[in-house]
C-alpha cells in the first residue's frame, strides 16, 4: 500500500514550522558567530531539511541533494549580503527540486522555476525583512510560494489517491467499460 504525499500542505507546516524557529535558533546561533551568517546558517537549515523533505516526496537517494546544499555554505560565511544569499538559495533550491527531485525536460519546468524565483525575489524586495519578526513572516512566505510549485507543476496526490482506492478487479471494470464505450455499432 502506497502512501499519499501531500507535498502543498506539508510544504505550507513545514514552513510555518521554520518561521516559528527562525527566532530562537537565529538568536542561539548568534551567540557563536555573527547575525548575518547565523541568519544564512539558519537559513541553510531550513533548505536542507526542505530538500530531505522533496527527495522524500521524490522518491529520490537524499545523498544527491547534499552537492547543491554545500556549494551555499561558503555563500554563508563569505558573504554579508542577505539579497546574494537568498538568490543562490534560490537557485539551490530550484536546482535540487527541478533537477533531481522533479526533474522537468524543457522549457515547462524552466519557466516554471524562474516564475517562482521571481515571484520570490520580487516578493523579498518588496516586504524586506527589517526585524527578527519580520524575518520569521518572511520564511514562511518564502515556503508559500514554494508550496505554489507543487500546486501548478506537479499532480502526484491524485495520481497516488486513485492508485490506493482502486484495486485490480475495479481497474479492470473500467478499462473493459472503457472499451465498451469506444466501441460504436
Amino acid at each position: 500500500m502506497k502512501k499519499i504525499k501531500h507535498p502543498v500542505r506539508n510544504t505550507i507546516l513545514y514552513g510555518l514550522f521554520c518561521g516559528l524557529a527562525f527566532v530562537p535558533l537565529s538568536l542561539a546561533l548568534n551567540a557563536f558567530i555573527m547575525w548575518s551568517s547565523a541568519v544564512g546558517l539558519t537559513l541553510w537549515l531550513f533548505l536542507a531539511g526542505y530538500a530531505l523533505l522533496l527527495s522524500h516526496w521524490g522518491n529520490k537517494i537524499q545523498i544527491s541533494t547534499v552537492f547543491p546544499l554545500l556549494l551555499l555554505v561558503p555563500a554563508i560565511f563569505l558573504n554579508d549580503s542577505m539579497v546574494l544569499f537568498f538568490i543562490l538559495a534560490l537557485m539551490v533550491i530550484s536546482w535540487i527540486r527541478s533537477g533531481i527531485c522533479f526533474p522537468k525536460p524543457g522549457v515547462m519546468g524552466l519557466a516554471g522555476e524562474l516564475l517562482l524565483c521571481l515571484l520570490g525575489a520580487v516578493l523579498v524586495q518588496v516586504f524586506t525583512p527589517g526585524s527578527v519578526l519580520a524575518w520569521a513572516l518572511g520564511v514562511w512566505m518564502f515556503f508559500l510560494v514554494q508550496a505554489l510549485y507543487f500546486v501548478f507543476f506537479v499532480h502526484t496526490d491524485n495520481q497516488q489517491e486513485e492508485s490506493i482506492q482502486m484495486d485490480a478487479f475495479e481497474r479492470a471494470n473500467r478499462q473493459a467499460d472503457r472499451i465498451l464505450t469506444e466501441i460504436h455499432f
